[in-house]
């Protein structure tokens, strides 16, 4: 008994490198196969044209997870029924030429129906070929064919079988019942409505899952995502061969090294990006750095470290962009901040400086502002309650009628001024 197996496979995939996994096309005609097993399937789940005419094959089954299958040969085979194609979505041609499919069985050809794709049929050479409306019949069972046993159906041939289709089914179904009374069946079996066989499938692995299932499901899905992946592999393989520069600089991207090799960071800046870094009075070290206005803020990592600072740009469909800078000083890299700017979208990182203490100049001048302040900030709270800033006034209306602002100025004519706020340029003479 010649069964379907792994050496018989690939031998027949030479034209792929013996590779299964995603082999398109396999012929195993005239090997005296007995049956169509699992093992196709689940060696060789991506085929689209099979070719199995000339064996001994008495049943059409296991081909349900074939989903690309486009064309099936199963001519001169021992074939008496069709069934076992109905998940076959993409059959565009079956060929079940010189098999045994009666009349009793002509009615199996509605199993058809659902494969919406089927544009070519051969039943030549069949029993069921005998009955005098054959052509008529599988015409009108089947609107979606273009050729019948090799020739094409005619705009007459298709109005003549929606016409006589129910007339025909009911001699069809008299003339095979008939005809299994004949040779000792039942005849009230014929067209009558049965359970269908509970029939085995199997995942990846080889364990058997019963009927369409979740576990199937599951197997089909985790076979469409690993054909994805293949072919992104292969596209990119042909983008990089037709693009030799554009591969080069992917791979230079890929494999380069941010560090030295004495530790010390490298300085890029992928993007282009302007950049400013400064240091404040305050005692750190600010970075600007101009990114793209309408670049989302999810797609930026910062990593600051005690004397550099790296920002990754990310792409998921391309390489990273990464701007990487020496700093000027050593900085306390745990209490450093970043801002964006969502009008200019420019980042700001603060970095406080690591070794920075306030020199004694700049403390003596912070206290003595400080004590200069303290009595005009006093009298201001005692006697201007509720008053406005008369700089400020002027400032924010300078076009302001002069009666609008002479009884503010009378009130305020009452208090001294400090000799600061005196000689200030902006403030307007008292009255």
């Amino acid at each position: 008994m010649v069964q379907i197996n792994e050496a018989m496979l690939r031998g027949r995939a030479e034209h792929n490198d013996r590779c299964l996994s995603n082999l398109k096309e396999i012929s195993l005609h005239q090997q005296n196969i007995e049956g169509i097993n699992r093992m196709l399937t689940r060696m060789c789940p991506e085929l689209e044209i099979l070719y199995l005419q000339h064996n001994l094959i008495p049943k059409i089954e296991n081909l349900k997870r074939l989903r690309d299958l486009d064309y099936l040969n199963l001519a001169l085979n021992n074939i008496k029924k069709i069934e076992g194609l109905d998940r076959n979505e993409k059959l565009r041609k079956l060929d079940l030429t010189v098999n045994f499919i009666d009349i009793e069985n002509l009615l199996s050809v509605e199993s058809l129906r659902v494969n919406h794709n089927l544009r070519e049929l051969f039943l030549i050479g069949n029993p069921c070929t005998e009955f005098q409306s054959y052509r008529l019949y599988v015409i009108g069972t089947l609107p979606q064919l273009e050729k019948l046993d090799g020739h094409a159906i005619t705009a007459t041939e298709r109005i003549q079988a929606e016409q006589q289709l129910r007339d025909i089914r009911v001699r069809l179904v008299a003339a095979a019942r008939e005809r299994v009374k004949q040779m000792g069946g039942d005849p009230n079996l014929v067209d009558a409505e049965q359970v269908p066989d509970q029939e085995i499938d199997s995942d990846e692995e080889g364990k058997e899952l019963y009927g369409f299932s979740p576990e199937i499901r599951l197997a089909d899905y985790k076979r469409e995502v690993k054909k994805k992946q293949r072919e992104d592999e292969e596209k990119k393989t042909m983008e990089r061969e037709k693009d030799p520069m554009k591969a080069a600089k992917e791979d230079y991207y890929k494999n380069r090294s941010l560090m030295k090799e004495d530790g010390t960071p490298r300085v890029c800046n992928d993007g282009k990006w302007n950049f400013d870094i400064n240091d404040d009075k305050e005692g750190n070290i600010v970075v600007r750095i101009e990114f793209p206005k309408f670049m989302d803020s999810s797609m930026l990592d910062l990593d600051v470290q005690p004397t550099f600072f790296r920002v990754t740009c990310r792409k998921p469909e391309k390489h990273d962009k990464i701007i990487q800078l020496l700093l000027p000083e050593e900085v306390r890299a745990d209490a450093a901040t970043a801002q964006r700017s969502q009008i200019t979208g420019e980042l700001k990182i603060i970095c406080p400086k690591l070794h920075w203490t306030r020199s004694a100049k700049q403390e003596d001048k912070a206290v003595t502002l400080q004590a200069s302040e303290a009595p005009r900030n006093r009298r201001m709270a005692n006697e201007l309650q509720g008053s406005v800033d008369i700089k400020n006034m002027t400032k924010q209306s300078p076009n302001r009628h002069e009666a609008d602002i002479r009884p503010l100025t009378q009130k305020l004519s009452k208090v001294s001024v400090d000799q600061d706020f005196e000689d200030d340029p902006d403030c307007p003479p008292l009255e």
